[in-house]
């Protein structure tokens, strides 16, 4: 091959070279397009993510400012039923580091500014929003109204009242929609089946110390609803929001058809109960009230978290009428100890072969400080002893007594003392698969202390064919140095010991004391009613820095010979711990009536029931007081009160809506924010990008 042909091959025609740079070209080309559409793109983005940045600041400035005023005080354009498209409130600067509102001297709160957002309709659009500060207090309402008026209309407060005091900022400048809907407190109580909603919001209201009349409006039905019933279980209002049962409330019309009390037996409504206004299907324009005070303590139902009951019981009594959660002092025979909660075993068997012929027994009950103690329940007064044979043979019972524990930590076989016989003259006999009562006598009463511990010995006959008893075998088998607990010490038959032997006070001395993990015979200890009780309440937070606390009334059921008093305090801490201490009566002093109290001005607030009953020993019987509810009420502050509550809901319930005073409460204001921005595209054309808000923004004039 030539050399000029190898030189031809290695270079290229013009005709290739233009091929190669028309390729090239189009390449480029269309690199550089994807890469200006991309950055067309992301321009977009930014927009897009400016407008949600600004849709959602001006939402925020619109929750913060909105929430710190009073919705009775809000002022809207245009007048008229709404939807709105700007909002004139008042506001506040708060003093002190506890943030405090300011009064002025007839108990007021002193707005001392006035805000309105509203669109300013320019080129460009903005939402604005002007500030008037100081407020003029003696403006009216309508006044208010012409003031937001000639803001909207003209961008500024400059030319509107009190124009002075003006100053208009812009939030943000676009095309802007904006819509304002106040939601009053209504609520619907129709579903297709029975049921309840729970702690419902219904709004808000400016409130002062005192009684106030909470009206419930029927303003109509849902159209499948078969009636226009409403039911209240509980009621809340702030500041201190515990629960007001509604069957407790009084109405103070007299309403047609008459309030009832309807009895939940299944136990989820509170107080097992809720207060009913059985309206049928044309009870549209009915109403009832109930007078409550701005805030107070009602206590019913003695069971919220923290109560302590100290051998006291609460219960739900359905012999009362109504039927009530009451506190009680614990009653007459009552099971102070049994077998079972010692051993922690809920079964028993039966000794055989008359294992217990002519044997002595000592069973130690094991009180509060012992090791593996707790077994004694209350503290009350003894008045028998529940013996059981066994199931098929017989028991004999020489004697028994009943004394002391000789120490109240360790496990002991020595009694203080010989103690008090239970069984005298020629014992008792009990038949095969039956119990008997021994009773304690009458004199020298014998208490138990639930702390303490205390020895119960039986001697058992030696006849034949009467040795066998219940038995009860301890469950626990002891771990990291524990010894597992001794349920009883016998001396067996066969060391023939008498009762002498039995009786005795110590029984470390003998050598012949065997000890086992079983307790046989004694079931149960039977007492009378608690020879005292104690009910302490839950702390409630009244959420005030200083309440002054008026007085503290409560409704009680107190047979003759029976005691119920009553004690409160108050304190700073949480846990009251700043407080003084129940036992001092002079700082706390007991209370046989209802009347003033003076606990102090602390923000946390607990009382106390002491009850004593009144004990027939002869009949084992026993008169108890009862408590049925407490209430506890201090002056309410001039503020701003959310009202909520739990309610029935049915097919045949109705709408209502709820005043105070008669003045309408409002839940808040819903808000629909929507910010445009026209934005031109490649090749000329114009896009609208968009970014919407909502809001639900409720004023609660809180400072916080």
């Amino acid at each position: 091959m030539s050399v000029s042909t190898i030189m031809k091959r290695q270079g290229f025609t013009l005709a290739e070279l233009i091929v190669a740079t028309a390729i090239l070209v189009l390449a480029v080309s269309a690199a550089l397009g994807g890469f200006v559409y991309l950055l067309h793109a992301d321009r977009l983005n930014s927009i897009q993510t400016e407008l949600d940045v600004d849709a959602r600041k001006a939402m925020e400035w619109l929750r913060h400012d909105l929430r710190l005023s009073a919705m009775d005080k809000v002022v809207f354009y245009p007048a008229g039923p709404g939807p709105y498209t700007a909002i004139s409130f008042p506001m506040v600067t708060t003093t002190g580091t506890t943030q405090t509102l300011p009064y002025t001297t007839n108990n007021m709160i002193a707005w001392n500014k006035t805000v309105i957002y509203h669109v300013y309709t320019g080129t460009p659009q903005q939402l604005r929003m002007t500030v008037f500060s100081p407020r003029n207090p003696a403006r009216t309402p309508a006044e208010l109204q012409q003031q937001l008026n000639t803001v909207v209309e003209s961008g500024s407060g400059a030319t509107a009242l009190d124009g002075s005091n003006a100053t208009t900022r812009v939030i943000f400048q676009n095309l802007v929609r904006w819509t304002v809907h106040p939601q009053r407190a209504i609520f619907d109580g129709y579903s297709p089946s029975p049921g309840r909603v729970i702690n419902r919001n219904l709004g808000s209201i400016i409130t002062s110390n005192g009684t106030h009349y909470y009206t419930f409006h029927i303003i109509g039905k849902n159209p499948l609803s078969t009636g226009c019933r409403v039911g209240i279980d509980t009621l809340t209002i702030t500041p201190c929001q515990y629960p007001r049962e509604g069957e407790a409330q009084i109405a103070t019309n007299n309403p047609n058809p008459a309030l009832t009390n309807i009895y939940m037996a299944a136990g989820d409504w509170s107080g097992n109960h809720y207060l009913l206004y059985p309206a049928d299907a044309t009870a549209t324009g009915t109403f009832f009230t109930l007078s409550m005070r701005n805030d107070q303590w009602e206590e019913t139902n003695f069971r919220a978290t923290g109560a302590v009951t100290e051998d006291t019981v609460v219960e739900f009594d359905t012999t009362l009428t109504p039927r009530d959660y009451v506190v009680r002092i614990l009653p007459g025979s009552q099971e102070a100890w049994t077998a079972e909660r010692q051993t922690l075993n809920p079964s028993w068997s039966s000794t055989s072969g008359f294992m217990l012929r002519g044997a002595a027994v000592r069973t130690l009950l094991r009180g509060g400080t012992m090791m593996e103690g707790g077994a004694i329940r209350h503290a009350a007064r003894l008045h028998c002893i529940h013996f059981y044979s066994a199931a098929t043979s017989p028991l004999k019972i020489r004697a028994a007594y009943i004394a002391e524990a000789a120490d109240h930590i360790n496990y002991t076989m020595d009694a203080v003392d010989e103690g008090i016989a239970l069984v005298v003259g020629s014992g008792i006999t009990i038949n095969p698969g039956t119990y008997r009562n021994i009773v304690l006598p009458s004199s020298p009463p014998f208490f138990l202390d639930k702390e303490k511990s205390y020895i119960v010995t039986f001697l058992v006959s030696s006849d034949a064919s009467q040795g066998d008893a219940r038995a009860w075998t301890e469950t626990r088998t002891g771990s990291g140095g524990v010894p597992p607990p001794v349920g009883s010490w016998v001396i067996p038959g066969e060391y023939a010991p008498d009762e002498a032997t039995s009786r005795a006070a110590s029984w470390s001395a003998y050598t012949n004391v065997v000890a086992v993990n079983r307790i046989f015979a004694m079931d149960h200890l039977h007492t009378l009613a608690a020879t005292s009780g104690v009910f302490t309440s839950q702390i409630l937070d009244t959420q005030l820095a200083a309440p002054q606390y008026i007085d503290m009334t409560w409704n009680a059921i107190v047979p003759v010979g029976t005691t119920l008093r009553m004690q409160v305090r108050s304190g700073n801490q949480p846990d009251l711990s700043d407080a003084p201490p129940w036992t001092n009566t002079t700082l706390v002093p007991l209370m046989s009536s209802g009347g003033a109290i003076n606990p102090g001005n602390g923000r946390y607030v607990q009382f106390q029931a002491r009850m004593t009953p009144n004990n027939n020993f002869f009949t084992g019987s026993a008169s108890v007081p009862t408590l049925r509810d407490v209430t506890i009420r201090w002056h309410g502050e001039n503020r701003v009160t959310d009202i909520a509550g739990t309610f029935s809901t049915g097919p045949d319930h109705g709408i209502f809506e709820l005043t105070m005073d008669g003045k309408p409460l409002v839940r808040g204001v819903s808000m629909d924010l929507t910010i445009f921005r026209n934005v031109r595209l490649l090749g000329g054309a114009t896009r609208q990008l968009t970014s919407t808000v909502t809001g639900e923004i409720y004023p609660r004039n809180t400072g916080k």
